[in-house]
């Protein structure tokens, strides 16, 4: 089955959130100290169907936008891609000089998959997701392929 992609609307909510909740232990994240309810954001949804497949959301600033989620449920089948092609699309469209991602230094496949797509380190701030787990002991300490989490890694991309 074919994936549509469209910008989430009001009506998506509901599906965001349990897909948050599945995904992320809830849809509050903490970015720079702060919780921020990443259902609530702007971004793209994928559907196979009626079925939600994927997410993406973002942060949008005056001169960049930062994605703060991206979810595909169907790994390896395009549908991050599709997601982040859209976001890229919008932010060109719209005049946005570049985009940027975060991500815990264990998650090797978002390494290597915003590489892939153009993205470039920009930064690490060391012992941030420590700093966060004082505040939300339920972060792991550990992640993907057994690495331990310590770190946030910055990407970003000209668009």
């Amino acid at each position: 089955m074919s994936v549509v992609i469209r910008a989430t609307r009001e009506d998506d909510h509901s599906a965001v959130r349990e897909l948050l909740t599945n995904r992320w232990a809830g849809p509050e994240m903490m970015l720079d100290g702060e919780t921020v309810d990443a259902s609530q954001l702007p971004g793209y949804v994928a559907y196979a169907g009626t079925e939600l497949v994927g997410l993406v959301t973002l942060i949008k600033r005056d001169t960049e936008w930062e994605i703060l989620t991206l979810d595909s449920l169907s790994r390896w089948g395009g549908t991050g891609t599709l997601l982040l092609d859209a976001v890229i699309s919008e932010a060109r469209a719209s005049g946005i000089g570049r985009v940027t991602v975060r991500t815990s230094n264990d998650n090797l496949d978002a390494f290597r998959f915003y590489q892939r797509r153009g993205f470039r380190l920009e930064n690490i701030k060391q012992g941030v997701i420590d700093r966060e787990r004082e505040l939300h002991p339920e972060i792991p300490t550990r992640g993907d392929y057994g690495i331990e989490i310590h770190d946030e890694v910055l990407f970003a991309r000209e668009v």
